[in-house]
């Protein structure tokens, strides 16, 4: 990793580190404040330093759903409810 752009500064508020109580990661190094480092929950802030504990799932296949207001779908709604009218009534008219 290259961290030459922090070296002498806090990995996340990138202010000038003083000598004196340091907070420093195990992985790589980077030194922090003490209230930074508590601040960004006792972890790194370099980008890939440490894996978290609970990786992402990747995401599925996107869902497809059918859009009820779509044009085609309500003509094809509307045809089918014309022709089990038409059927019912051819049907009455038969008894």
């Amino acid at each position: 990793m290259d961290l030459e752009r922090l070296r002498g500064k806090c990995g996340v508020c990138l202010q000038e580190l003083p000598d004196a109580l340091l907070s420093r990661c195990t992985q790589c190094g980077t030194s922090y404040h003490p209230e930074c480092w508590e601040f960004n929950r006792r972890k790194c802030a370099v980008y890939g330093c440490w894996k978290s504990p609970f990786p992402k799932r990747p995401l599925g296949p996107p869902q497809r759903h059918a859009d009820i207001f779509n044009p085609f779908v309500m003509a094809g709604m509307f045809v089918a409810v014309v022709a089990l009218f038409a059927w019912n009534l051819f049907r009455w008219f038969q008894d």
